[in-house]
C-alpha cells in the first residue's frame, strides 16, 4: 500500500508532510468545518444508507471453479505480521494455499518497501509459482514485480494500486460494486465507499452532530483514498465537521501513534467520534490514547474491519463503535482462488462476494471475536464454500 497516484485527489502534500514534522510530533488541522445545521431530511438520508449498511451487501463467493493446480509454491509477502490486518490475512492466505496442497512460504516486510521487494527477489530465485502481495502498491515494489513477470511468477495483490500504464499484477481482488458515487468493485472505489460507510455511522449515532477526529495514514494510497471518502461524505452532514487530522506513517503504530493521538484528543475536548481506517491503527495507540487521556467509552469510533483484536473491545465498548465490516481473511481466500483461477488460464471472478456491512454492539455481531459477513442474517461461511467448489472441481 505503499507509494502514490496522481490520479488521486486532495492527497497530502510532501511539503506540507514535511512541515508538520518539524514542527509538531502531532500533524493536525482541521480539514473542514461545517457551521451549519444538520437538517432532519440529512439525517433520514444517513439513517437509512445505515440501515442498508447494516443488512449488509455481501454475496456468496463464485459457486464454481476450475480444478486445483498441483504441487504449485505461493510466496505471501506480508505488509507487516505485527500489523493485524496483515497477519490475519496471510494466515487465511496460508490456510487456502495448503487446502490446495501448496506450498506456502510468508515474507514479513515489516512496513518496509525495500524488505518487500527482496522478498519478491527471493521468491522468484526459490522457483516461486505465485506471489500475493498484502497492501504493497506495485510502484513500492515495480522492479520486483518485472522480475516475476519475466520469470513467468503469477502476481496478485489486495487493497492495492496497480502501475499506472502498464498493469504488473496479474489481478487485484475485487469486491462487490456499493451504493456510493464511484462504487465500481475496484479496490480504490471500495475503499471510498467503506469509508463513507464508517461517516453515515458518524453522523447517525453523533446525531447529526459530530466533532471527529480522523487519522490519516499518509504513506499509503488506499488511507489517503478512506480519508477522501470519509470526509466527502461527512460534508453531506451540515451540522458535522472534521476538527482534526492526525498524520502518521505505518512505521508509526505504537508509541508514536499513541503519542499524536493522545495530543490531539487533548487539543479537542469538543471531539465526539473519531475514525481509524484500520483495526492495527486502533490497537496500536489509538485506544490506549483513548484510556490514558480520559475519553475512553466518550466518543464514538467509526473504524477498523473487525478482527479479533477489536472485536472483544467493541463488545465492552461503553459508547458506539461500528465496523465497516472487511473479511480481511475472505480477501486471502479470494486471493489464492485468484491465484488458481490463473493457473488454469482462466480469468479470476469478477466479484469475490466481499461487500459491505456495519457491525457493532447490536448488529451483526458475531458469535466468536472475528467479525463475520452476514447475507439474510445467516453467516457466509466463506472458506467452507471455496473448499467445497475447489474439490468438487471437474
Amino acid at each position: 500500500m505503499i507509494g502514490t497516484s496522481s490520479g488521486l485527489k486532495r492527497f497530502v502534500l510532501l511539503g506540507a508532510l514535511v512541515a508538520c514534522v518539524v514542527l509538531l510530533s502531532s500533524c493536525t488541522g482541521t480539514a473542514e468545518r461545517s457551521g451549519g445545521v444538520t437538517t432532519g431530511a440529512q439525517l433520514r438520508e444517513a439513517q437509512a444508507r445505515v440501515d442498508k449498511l447494516y443488512a449488509g451487501t455481501h454475496t456468496r463467493p463464485p459457486a464454481d471453479s476450475p480444478k486445483p493446480a498441483a504441487g504449485k509454491n505461493l510466496w505471501v509477502i506480508s505488509y507487516g505480521q505485527s500489523f493485524v490486518s496483515s497477519a490475519t490475512t496471510a494466515a487465511a492466505a496460508e490456510k487456502a494455499a495448503e487446502t490446495l496442497g501448496w506450498r506456502v512460504t510468508v515474507v514479513d516486510a515489516k512496513f518496509n518497501p525495500a524488505t518487500a521487494l527482496d522478498g519478491i527477489r527471493q521468491a522468484v530465485a526459490a522457483g516461486a509459482d505465485a506471489l500475493f502481495t498484502i497492501y504493497w502498491d506495485c510502484s513500492a515494489v515495480k522492479a520486483g514485480l518485472i522480475a516475476a513477470r519475466q520469470a513467468g511468477v503469477v502476481t496478485v495483490a489486495n487493497e492495492a494500486q496497480d502501475c499506472e500504464g502498464k498493469p504488473l499484477y496479474d489481478h487485484v481482488v475485487s469486491y462487490n460494486p456499493g451504493f456510493y458515487d464511484g462504487n465500481d468493485g475496484g479496490f480504490l472505489g471500495y475503499l471510498r465507499g467503506w469509508a463513507a460507510a464508517l461517516a453515515d455511522y458518524t453522523i447517525v449515532k453523533t446525531e447529526g452532530k459530530a466533532k471527529a477526529i480522523v487519522f490519516s495514514q499518509t504513506d499509503t494510497v488506499s488511507s489517503r483514498v478512506a480519508y477522501d471518502g470519509y470526509v466527502d461524505q461527512l460534508a453531506a452532514c451540515a451540522g458535522c465537521e472534521v476538527v482534526s487530522t492526525v498524520e502518521y506513517v505505518g512505521s508509526e503504530v505504537g508509541p508514536a501513534l499513541q503519542q499524536k493521538a493522545e495530543q490531539a484528543l487533548l487539543q479537542h475536548p469538543d471531539a465526539n467520534a473519531l475514525t481509524v481506517s484500520g483495526d492495527a491503527n486502533l490497537t496500536g495507540g489509538v485506544i490506549a490514547a483513548l484510556k490514558s487521556s480520559g475519553r475512553y467509552g466518550k466518543i464514538v469510533i467509526a473504524g477498523g474491519e473487525g478482527s479479533a483484536a477489536t472485536i472483544p473491545l467493541m463488545r465492552s465498548y461503553p459508547s458506539w463503535w461500528g465496523f465497516s465490516n472487511l473479511p480481511i481473511s475472505w480477501e486471502g481466500w479470494a486471493a489464492v482462488d485468484a491465484i488458481n483461477r490463473i493457473f488454469n488460464s482462466g480469468t479470476p471472478a469478477a466479484k469475490s462476494g466481499i461487500g459491505y456491512q456495519i457491525v457493532d454492539k447490536e448488529h451483526n455481531t458475531p458469535p466468536g471475536d472475528e467479525a463475520v459477513a452476514y447475507k439474510n442474517g445467516e453467516p457466509i461461511d466463506f472458506a467452507s464454500l471455496y473448499r467445497q467448489v475447489w474439490s468438487t472441481a471437474p
